[in-house]
């Protein structure tokens, strides 16, 4: 799942309405914000902030498409209507892709936002 341009959160007032209106999750690797927006009509707004208190430019970029590959492969279970700022901590460069996925369906789940999803087996049972 790519993220569109009409889904990136971009601008320091989206960023800011987060914040300030929204709630945050902390854990090891990342810190996550989320607010809900009921009027919006796309599953899900997403920011992502990686500061050089992570490491230089390569280390950065990595934990950005580590965290991309993440939602590529889990943000079809995010639960629609909702803005979401995802900010690395200071230790996520030292982190594996399992670490922060583990951690981001942990906060996922701990936030509410889990969509409980039908396995396959369930699927073809019904």
């Amino acid at each position: 799942m790519k993220l569109p341009r009409t889904r990136r959160i971009r601008t320091r007032s989206e960023f800011a309405r987060v914040r300030n209106q929204g709630q945050s999750i902390s854990g090891r690797f990342l810190v996550m914000g989320y607010l809900a927006d009921d009027a919006m009509d796309e599953p899900f707004k997403l920011g992502l902030i990686t500061t050089k208190k992570i490491g230089n430019a390569v280390v950065r970029n990595r934990v950005r498409r580590r965290l991309r590959a993440i939602l590529q492969r889990e943000g079809h279970r995010v639960r629609p209507g909702h803005w979401m700022v995802l900010i690395a901590r200071h230790n996520a460069g030292d982190a594996t892709s399992t670490q922060l996925e583990k951690e981001w369906k942990w906060m996922l789940r701990k936030s509410g936002l889990h969509l409980e999803t039908k396995s396959s087996e369930e699927a073809a049972a019904a």
